[in-house]
């Protein structure tokens, strides 16, 4: 191959990232009724059974999307603005898509179900939150697990782009179980639900 058609490759290649980055910024943001149904209901369930708690937001992660979405609501329950983020799952999850969950320390998976959010801290991956799971079959172990919410630098744009260069696919990186995001993101996400807020993980059935 030619010196010239070498570089129409790559120029031909860096003309296509550049063409899906775009579409990827521009995808519909949103997540599935299934899941939007199945948060509002163990939400509703919760707050019945313990009356004296209040809350402002709520986090669903649409575990049925690909991880390139953004696929994480945070809903404002007062005013009901809705936004949107990419969020990772566990690295033996799935690929593009998480399929597989666990509850068990060490599996390297994300679990499913509803979630308090507790305190904000600094620890080894910048601004994080903990996060204690309310449903023991499904996520019971998350405190023990340090399952948490934190920001990566593989949860971005370029990252997807990395690895459609590298044929792994649009895809972001993944963590060892925990919620991550953006560091761009990570601020405005903690700053939301670390204001009495629940978290609720859903996936389709399999």
């Amino acid at each position: 191959m030619s010196a010239q058609q070498i570089n129409a490759f790559y120029g031909g290649l860096v003309a296509l990232l550049l063409v899906v980055g775009a579409g990827l910024l521009w995808l519909p943001q949103k997540i599935s009724s299934e899941a939007y149904r199945a948060a509002f209901a163990a939400f509703e369930g919760y707050r019945t059974a313990h009356p004296e708690e209040r809350f402002r937001y709520l986090a669903v992660v649409d575990y049925s999307k690909p991880s390139y979405l953004r696929r994480m609501e945070i809903i404002d329950l007062v005013s009901g603005e809705e936004s949107f983020y990419r969020v990772a799952h566990g690295k033996n999850s799935g690929e593009l898509f998480a399929t597989r969950f666990s509850n068990t320390p060490e599996s390297g998976m994300s679990s499913l179900g509803l979630y308090s959010v507790l305190d904000t801290y600094i620890g080894d991956h910048g601004k994080a939150v903990r996060l204690e799971g309310l449903e023991p079959a499904a996520n019971g172990n998350a405190f023990s697990r340090d399952i948490v919410l934190h920001s990566a630098d593989y949860v971005s744009l370029g990252y997807i782009l990395l690895n459609l260069v590298t044929f792994n696919g649009p895809r972001i990186g993944r963590s060892n179980g925990c919620f991550v995001v953006s560091p761009d993101d990570i601020d405005e996400v903690t700053q939301k639900l670390s204001r009495k807020g629940l978290l609720y993980a859903w996936s389709e059935p399999h």
